[in-house]
């Protein structure tokens, strides 16, 4: 499985920190982590050189998983050149195909225990949940409503001048009105939608989340309101400039592509910026950059991010473990499997890192969580979250 770019770009970071001794304590563990399940793999062998045919299995996979964005394959000097043993080479190269396969879909982790015949007590069950999908609903002027995942392609709506249009799993807006009316997408926990507005910005709603806009921009300002998360790609009019309003907090574009993530249950909203400029509560951005604003509070806080494209990773197909917070990363995992979560006892204070794949089953996930001591089971739609 050939990864993408931005894929290539996010492992090859990752091994450049560890390698360099500059990997956060949650890259180190994710890595080691990795590491210690690979030695399990050698259980009553003391010598590495045992399960080379299995190490060479393994550099293969990751030779063939990474490439260049000009097809090449990628080489790994800072391993070839390293003077190491050669137990260590290897585990280095296991680490590297560990993480590759982790980012191609379901992990190492689950690698692993599939190499070995071990099967997981969930899927023994045939107890799973399935991941959330495309769907959304639209609220309409008059205050009907519609549900666009099941509607078909053409026009599913027309409010006066104005036809609401979908195509490709998506809605976009043809004509306009002198009227101020509006219009509301919203979507459930386990769904997601994309659509245009009607200037043609680009707009992506992550699962329990809400955006509502005029059918015309017709005022001085183009403003609309979300809650959830959104990712915005702006078309840009010095000569109406577009805002976000977020409860009492304003998001303003001055060219831009950004992603809002503010939930009610979140302790903070954060802002991330892609590219362009944006102003959040007056405050100047620039890309890279995220700020943050605390429920309650009308102080913003702008800092760099390390990895800018954890933000993106929802609008990428990719969901992002990476959090230094285990309850807030329970809380998207809740949304987008649209599950409950129990926690039982204390859970443990570690920092995590990885991708995976948006689309695969609950179980899935529920195995990349094992490599930082958390234990998993789920019971109807409840998932019983606990320390190791």
């Amino acid at each position: 499985m050939q990864l993408s770019d931005w894929h290539q770009k996010y492992l090859l970071s990752i091994l450049k920190k560890y390698e360099a001794g500059q990997a956060s304590p949650a890259e180190v563990r994710f890595i080691e982590s990795y590491m210690d399940s690979l030695d399990n793999l050698n259980t009553g062998s003391d010598n590495m050189e045992d399960s080379s045919g299995l190490q060479d299995d393994i550099k293969a996979e990751l030779l063939k998983s990474i490439r260049q964005p000009d097809g090449k394959r990628i080489e790994m000097p800072f391993v070839k050149t390293m003077q190491l043993s050669y137990r260590r080479r290897m585990r280095m190269w296991a680490v590297a195909a560990a993480i590759a396969l982790l980012l191609a879909g379901a992990g190492m982790y689950w690698w692993l225990q599939h190499a070995r015949g071990a099967g997981s007590p969930m899927l023994a069950a045939r107890t799973d949940i399935a991941p959330g999908g495309n769907g959304a609903v639209l609220h309409l002027s008059d205050g009907s409503t519609l549900v666009l995942d099941s509607a078909g392609n053409g026009t599913v709506a027309i409010q006066g001048k104005v036809k609401v249009i979908k195509e490709n799993g998506m809605i976009k807006y043809q004509g306009t009105t002198s009227e101020e009316v509006y219009n509301e997408v919203t979507t459930d926990k386990g769904r997601q939608w994309r659509m245009v507005l009607p200037d043609g910005s680009g707009v992506w709603l992550n699962a329990a989340s809400s955006i509502r806009y005029p059918l015309s921009f017709n005022g001085k300002e183009r403003i609309v309101d979300i809650t959830g998360e959104v990712y915005f790609e702006v078309i840009h009019n010095e000569k109406q400039p577009f805002k976000v309003r977020v409860d009492k907090h304003v998001i303003e574009d001055i060219g831009t592509a950004f992603n809002i993530n503010a939930y009610t249950d979140e302790p903070v909203m954060k802002t991330t910026l892609v590219e362009g400029l944006i102003r959040v509560n007056g405050i100047l951005m620039k890309p890279g950059e995220q700020a943050q604003v605390g429920v309650g509070q009308d102080q913003v806080t702008v800092s760099k991010v390390d990895n800018p494209a954890d933000a993106m990773a929802w609008i990428n197909g990719q969901l992002s473990l990476e959090s230094n917070n285990l309850q807030a990363l329970l809380r998207k995992i809740a949304r987008w499997y649209n599950i409950d979560i129990k926690v039982e006892g204390t859970l443990p204070e570690t920092g995590f890192i990885g991708m995976i794949d948006r689309n695969v089953y609950l179980s899935d996930v529920i195995k990349a969580l094992t490599v930082y001591g958390v234990n998993a089971r789920l019971e109807n739609r409840t998932l019983i979250v606990s320390a190791k």
